[in-house]
C-alpha cells in the first residue's frame, strides 16, 4: 500500500512539473482541477490563480510551509504557510489570504489539516518522507475549494518543525 502512495505521489509530481520556473507574478500556475464528485486529478487549470510567496512577517518559530514540489521547496516558493496551529497563509488574485485555525492536530505519521473561512476550505494530507532533528518532510496534497464551488487539488511537497 506503501509503494502504491508513494508512487501515485511521484507520478503527480513529476507529471505537474514544468519545465520553465513560475515567477511569484506568474499568472500561469500548475493547480489540479478536480472532477465533480471526484478525488483524482483531471487536467491542469489556473481557475483558482494561486501563487507562490515568502514567509509572512508574522509567522516566526515553529511552522509548516508547502511548494508545488521539491524544486519550489528549495527555492523558497511557498503556495500554504501556517505558524503551527494559529493562522494559516495562502496567495490567490495577488492577495495574501489570512485563516485563522481552529485546529491544530498533528500527527506526524498521517498528516492531516482542514482549515475553513467564510471564502475558502483547505484540507492538506500527506505522510512524511525525511525527519531530521526538529523538522519532517511530508509529500501529499492539499484540496482547495472556494466558496463558488470551484475545487482544485495541488500536489505539495514540505516540512513542519522548529
Amino acid at each position: 500500500m506503501k509503494i502504491l502512495v508513494y508512487g501515485l505521489s511521484l507520478i503527480m509530481i513529476i507529471g505537474c512539473k514544468k519545465e520553465n520556473p513560475v515567477s511569484e507574478n506568474s499568472t500561469q500556475k500548475e493547480i489540479v482541477k478536480i472532477e465533480a464528485g471526484s478525488e483524482k486529478a483531471s487536467e491542469f487549470s489556473d481557475d483558482l490563480n494561486l501563487q507562490t510567496f515568502g514567509f509572512p512577517a508574522e509567522v516566526d518559530g515553529c511552522s509548516c510551509y508547502f511548494s508545488k514540489n521539491k524544486e519550489d521547496f528549495e527555492n523558497e516558493k511557498y503556495i500554504y504557510i501556517d505558524d503551527y496551529g494559529k493562522t494559516a497563509y495562502l496567495k490567490m488574485d495577488n492577495k495574501l489570504h489570512k485563516i485563522v485555525m481552529k485546529n491544530d492536530d498533528f500527527d506526524p505519521e498521517n498528516f492531516q489539516k482542514e482549515i475553513k473561512n467564510e471564502d475558502l476550505s483547505i484540507k492538506i494530507s500527506g505522510k512524511k518522507v525525511k525527519e531530521l532533528e526538529e523538522v519532517m518532510m511530508f509529500e501529499g496534497s492539499m484540496v482547495l475549494t472556494l466558496k463558488n464551488g470551484k475545487k482544485s487539488t495541488i500536489p505539495i511537497y514540505g516540512e513542519c518543525g522548529c
